[in-house]
């Protein structure tokens, strides 16, 4: 075993933001290390993943999340390093085997072994943060339940550079589709094209977006893919074809703010072109979470599938990237590296 620390550090929330949270919000406790029960195992993070549903539970109003208590541990996902196992610990999860689990902004988790996936050395470790987690598994399980993408058909992705609406570009290209992204700012947008391999992306931020998105979807869009909501998703609305079917995958515009009346306002052409909306969380799929990982896999395997995510470095960066994150500021999924500093 190799030798801890004198304490383990970790991430509690200590008041709540009204808007973007920052590092005033955090606080740093530190802690003991525990001595382990025998069906314990002792892990060291080495990557956590941020998502826009920490910045929600950082607020407290009603929502599809709980939020976060005054103390608590800043809840995620995270990928590390096995370095303590107790004595009826199952073989499987040895000393040096990397595992993925819900364990939080702390720099040592002590779990179990049915609270943890062991992960193979197969791929670069961040695939199991990103193309092989939720964004990647949420893209591929809305769109193979619900979307059912044909090939010449047309695509929207709203927020096309961020985590999931990443993937959904690059299903919908691999299944054939005309593939339209919307993101925000010129940077993004050449990502989208350049990249992840849309076939156009539109700037929310021109003053001519409704223009571009008519432009860039003569026959309208037969398949929406929306995590975003508010007037960004009302404009794509008045450009879907007869039938459409719109997949509400997030809403990021409402469910960062008290403000549900921010959701979709325009039902005008959702009516007239006879649309199907289907809401969709990943919480309720546990099944098909199952066969999408498995389908990832070998698209991961074919090289078919590009990572879409950003690294920042240093256990002590965590409060600012998460804000930066939520600003807008960076491409795809963001990881905080524990075991590297800033």
């Amino acid at each position: 075993m190799p030798v801890l620390p004198l304490f383990n550090r970790r991430y509690i929330l200590q008041s709540r933001p009204i808007d973007l949270p920052g590092p005033e919000h955090f606080d740093i406790e530190q802690l003991d290390h525990p001595v382990l029960a025998p069906s314990e195992l002792r892990v060291a993070v080495r990557y956590v993943a941020l998502s826009p549903w920490q910045g929600q539970r950082l607020k407290d109003f009603s929502n599809y999340t709980q939020p976060f208590e005054i103390g608590e541990l800043i809840d995620c996902d995270v990928l590390g390093e096995i370095v303590e196992v107790g004595s009826a610990v199952p073989s499987e999860c040895g000393v040096g085997q990397m595992i993925t689990g819900r364990l939080g902004w702390q720099e040592f988790a002590v779990t179990t072994a049915e609270k943890v996936r062991v992960e193979s050395g197969e791929f670069d470790p961040t695939l199991w943060l990103t193309a092989l987690s939720s964004p990647g598994l949420t893209a591929y399980c809305a769109m193979d339940m619900f979307g059912r993408p044909m090939p010449g058909q047309s695509l929207v992705v709203t927020s096309a550079a961020g985590a999931v609406g990443g993937y959904a570009v690059q299903l919908g290209k691999l299944a054939g589709m005309h593939v339209v992204g919307v993101a925000g700012g010129a940077k993004k947008c050449a990502h989208v094209v350049d990249v992840l391999g849309a076939d156009a992306c539109v700037d929310y931020r021109s003053d001519d977006y409704h223009d571009q998105l008519k432009s860039v979807l003569p026959n309208g869009a037969h398949l929406v893919f929306d995590t975003v909501g508010g007037p960004v998703a009302d404009a794509v609305f008045d450009n879907i074809a007869k039938y459409a079917t719109v997949l509400l995958v997030g809403r990021t515009m409402s469910n960062n703010s008290d403000r549900p009346d921010l959701d979709p306002v325009n039902m005008r052409l959702l009516w007239a072109r006879e649309a199907t909306v289907q809401g969709f969380s990943r919480y309720s799929y546990p099944r098909q979470w199952a066969f999408a990982r498995e389908r990832m896999i070998e698209l991961c395997r074919g090289r078919a599938i590009k990572s879409n995510h950003n690294t920042v470095a240093g256990f002590e960066q965590t409060p600012q990237a998460l804000h930066d994150m939520l600003a807008g500021k960076f491409i795809g999924k963001v990881l905080v590296r524990f075991d590297q500093a800033a």
